[in-house]
């Protein structure tokens, strides 16, 4: 009996509701309800993520575009989620379906962009950034990650006019100026190339391997103590963020410098 009661008292409610608007508001109250809805399961699905429960924000942002299906953001959350879990075709497919919902999401191209890198599609990754910066030309990490690409190919010069461009945006990336330091290295340019490492360590001062190159750069102009006390910062950096490639590495370079006759003081 109680189940049945429940039901009427649902069915009255619909009634009700249909009742009290006219077709068009009730249609309009249920979209916004469902509106609501998608966007708190959204909200649930980004403390998820926050957390690192990416499976769960998974589900919450599937459920969201169950509820919602033109939820463009969702699908770049989910995206993001995919992406963040290693599954790379899965995020592609998000921020694709993304962009089917907004043509126009700078973000959903420059995500598509990234995550095209990992599976080795760079000439797909730098389309897709170069329309993420043409959507939004103050995309800072369109820039770098396209000037990055840029490097990998050997376009440096194109690199340097990318990593240019996000110091402009937002001078205040460390990784910007590492980035730009190593395209300043391949160009033979060390003085360049110094002070931006310097300019990195400045910002973030636990980037090992902004010391480690700044370290090299010196060795090989000589500078035989900056060397040394660059490269020994970096290996302490590496072993302390658990990066043993990165830490033996550097010991190796440390072995090689140590050995060096100081120059004659002048």
């Amino acid at each position: 009996m109680d189940i049945l009661l429940r039901a009427i008292a649902l069915l009255l409610i619909s009634v009700l509701l249909d009742s009290a608007f006219s077709p068009a508001q009730a249609r309009q109250f249920r979209r916004k309800s469902a509106a609501n809805s998608a966007v708190e399961l959204l909200e649930q699905g980004q403390s998820q993520a926050e957390q690192g429960n990416f499976h769960e924000a998974i589900r919450s942002y599937t459920q969201a575009l169950e509820v919602d299906p033109s939820f463009a953001e969702a699908y770049i959350r989910r995206g993001t989620a995919h992406h963040d879990i290693g599954d790379f075709e899965r995020a592609i497919a998000d921020f694709t379906q993304a962009l089917e919902v907004d043509p126009n999401s700078a973000v959903a191209y420059g995500s598509r962009g990234e995550a095209r890198t990992h599976l080795g599609d760079l000439d797909g990754a730098i389309a897709d950034l170069t329309r993420a910066i043409e959507l939004d030309a103050n995309y800072e990490l369109a820039y770098t990650i396209r000037g990055t690409l840029y490097s990998v190919q050997g376009n440096l010069e194109q690199a340097l006019q990318d990593f240019d461009q996000a110091v402009a945006v937002e001078p205040a990336s460390p990784l910007v100026y590492y980035n730009r330091g190593r395209a300043h290295t391949d160009l033979g340019r060390a003085d360049a190339a110094i002070a931006d490492y310097t300019e990195a360590i400045a910002l973030d001062p636990t980037m090992a391997a902004a010391y480690g190159n700044r370290g090299l750069l010196y060795a090989q102009l000589g500078e035989r103590q900056l060397a040394l006390r660059d490269l020994q910062q970096a290996a302490e950096l590496f072993d302390e963020q658990g990066d043993q490639q990165g830490y033996e590495e550097t010991l190796f370079y440390l072995e090689q410098v140590e050995e060096l006759e100081p120059l004659p003081t002048p």
